[in-house]
């Protein structure tokens, strides 16, 4: 249920008392009982003992990592946590995506973001800014080329899957005018993935191309705002957060804790309830 100060369990609550959500699967939610006393009787509630918001956010987790591990769990759906939080409970905690993938000794993951029929994976994930440029290399951008179509392929059903590559300088470098990241790293990485068979393009210049997208069935942005800044001011409600190369599903909402509005019942659970369903869906 994420963070026992947010609008986790209100969300959770919302989302798993729609009929439509129910009939899709066995439910149990781990966290604070007292918390989740308006889920529906037959969802099951796992209750964990915790002395701080953080710990508990991280012992809810451990536990529903457990769950999928005993074979209990098919898929897991994360309500938000703070990062912030659980980081003075537990050092170097990165988020979810990080400490899931650790946990089933993952190399190769990425967190592809999901609404409709649009796909898209982030190359440099939770890292400043600064950081992103040296982070770009032919390694990093062909694996998350790689991985988008290997999950299109066997998660989404889709065979010859057709992938755009966002550049990662203005107008995807100008030839190597802005910057020469696009020609000595993301496009030899595009070239790599087009000789083992991906049907991979780019790169595309970021500022135009989510208005003139086109028919993709997936995209790689380079860096977090680059990708999800578009797509949380178009698709915020209903944009679910997918773990690409994890052994399980693993849904999120995509948005966070708003600690501003937890407890007033004013969170709009659509992002849970898109995330419920997705995972019901694949897994």
């Amino acid at each position: 249920m994420g963070d026992p100060q947010g609008i986790g369990s209100e969300v959770t609550i919302k989302a798993l008392a729609q009929k439509s959500i129910l009939g899709q699967g066995q439910f149990m939610v781990v966290g604070n009982k007292k918390l989740l006393r308006g889920l529906h009787p037959s969802v099951a509630v796992v209750d964990v003992p915790y002395k701080t918001a953080g710990e508990g956010s991280l012992k809810f987790l451990d536990k529903a990592i457990a769950l999928i591990k005993g074979g209990v769990a098919d898929a897991l759906v994360t309500a938000p946590l703070s990062k912030e939080a659980v980081s003075r409970y537990h050092h170097g905690f990165v988020g979810h995506t990080e400490y899931l993938a650790q946990a089933f000794e993952v190399k190769n993951f990425d967190m592809m973001f999901i609404v409709s029929d649009m796909r898209l994976t982030i190359v440099t994930r939770h890292v400043p800014l600064k950081d992103v440029p040296k982070l770009i290399t032919q390694k990093a951008v062909f694996d998350s080329i790689a991985l988008m179509a290997q999950t299109l392929k066997e998660r989404f059903k889709i065979r010859r899957p057709k992938i755009a590559v966002l550049g990662l300088n203005p107008h995807a470098g100008e030839g190597g005018l802005i910057g020469t990241e696009d020609i000595k790293h993301i496009l030899p990485a595009i070239r790599q993935a087009k000789t083992q068979g991906i049907n991979a393009l780019g790169p595309l210049p970021a500022d135009i191309f989510f208005a003139f997208r086109g028919s993709y069935d997936g995209v790689i942005a380079m860096y977090h705002d680059q990708g999800l800044a578009p797509l949380k001011g178009m698709y915020m409600k209903e944009l679910v957060n997918f773990t690409a190369g994890l052994p399980f599903v693993r849904t999120s909402p995509a948005h966070g804790t708003a600690f501003d509005i937890a407890g007033k019942n004013k969170a709009d659970p659509s992002s849970m309830s898109a995330a419920i369903k997705l995972a019901c869906q694949l897994a």
